[in-house]
């Protein structure tokens, strides 16, 4: 009977240990994501004006002509693209924008994104706060968001103004997605550290892009390209777990030019990769590789893709990230 009683008092102490130890933790966790950033941040025009250049190619086609509509067209079809092939909006807040579950798993917790159509957060947002949560990580009330901001930061004005005049360009949805809910493993992870929040990790001073690069088979347009590819495949793109990602997902491949990734692999190769999702051996890409976007890109940035990440120093699979 002692043995039973031993037994029950060691179990509450264990519990009450463990309910104390996952409170402390997501104290923690929640304090990383209470700081305030007051960030000097310039405001950009939405829609992005035209060129000179532009106005000149319209020509005596601009008499008359209302040049903020104009900007505004070629800003949502500009926009468009790049959210469906380099801004991978829709993979976290859903088709049509609204918000939805990235992960929801009692062990690791509920990672919501929230409905980014004027009906939802961005409802009042100006150019600065577009800039602020794309290129910051930062949300309008200067507390960090849990958005991998670090795969965006260094996205032109340009880039972030047309994404925003597409994204309003949305309809509105009324509807408000569920609170993200920290579980053990989240809770663990960011109260140590092992997690990355975008905030604390960017370089806010570094001075960023007006434009981006021309769509050219450059090495320039290649690392701007390539910089969306960091939150899974690392900074180094040698692969490895994804942080932060579904349990569910395989390690990211690696990318460099080393035997252990892309070595032997052609650009015809890597097109293929790219476009149709397999692999030089016939191997099938699986998730949460997003060859819906990359299948959209053209040769030019493909090409440009594949002649930065050759330059890059051959790194053996795994990465110590």
């Amino acid at each position: 009977m002692r043995v039973l009683k031993l037994v029950a008092v060691v179990f509450v102490l264990l519990v009450a240990a463990g309910v104390v130890g996952f409170a402390f933790l997501k104290s923690s966790a929640r304090a990383r994501f209470a700081k305030h950033y007051d960030l000097k941040v310039e405001n950009i025009p939405v829609p992005f004006p035209l060129t000179e250049s532009e106005v000149q190619h319209l020509g005596a086609a601009a008499d008359g002509k209302d040049l903020r509509a104009v900007a505004l067209e070629r800003a949502i079809e500009r926009g468009k693209r790049y959210v469906e092939t380099r801004a991978a909006c829709t993979e976290c807040h859903g088709k049509d924008f609204g918000g939805k579950a990235i992960i929801d798993n009692p062990i690791m917790g509920r990672w919501v994104a929230p409905n980014i159509t004027s009906g939802g957060v961005t409802k009042n947002y100006k150019g600065r706060d577009w800039v602020m949560i794309i290129r910051h990580g930062i949300k309008h009330d200067g507390t960090p968001a849990s958005m991998p901001a670090t795969d965006y930061t260094w996205f032109s004005d340009q880039e972030i103004s047309d994404i925003a005049s597409y994204v309003s360009s949305i309809p509105a949805i009324d509807k408000v997605a569920p609170p993200s809910v920290f579980g053990p493993v989240f809770a663990l992870l960011i109260a140590k550290g092992d997690l990355p929040v975008s905030a604390e990790v960017i370089d806010h001073d570094k001075p960023r892009a007006k434009f981006p690069p021309a769509i050219a088979p450059t090495p320039e347009l290649g690392k701007h390209l390539a910089t969306t590819c960091t939150g899974c495949h690392g900074t180094t793109f040698a692969g490895g777990p994804i942080q932060a990602g579904d349990p569910s997902w395989p390690p990211a491949r690696n990318l460099t030019f080393h035997e252990t990734g892309i070595g032997k692999w052609s650009l015809d190769d890597f097109k293929t990769a790219l476009r149709k999702g397999v692999r030089p051996d016939g191997t099938k890409i699986v998730e949460p590789m997003p060859i819906a976007y990359t299948s959209k890109l053209v040769d030019a940035e493909i090409e440009a893709l594949y002649l930065y990440l050759k330059a890059q120093p051959p790194v053996p699979y795994p990465d110590a990230r």
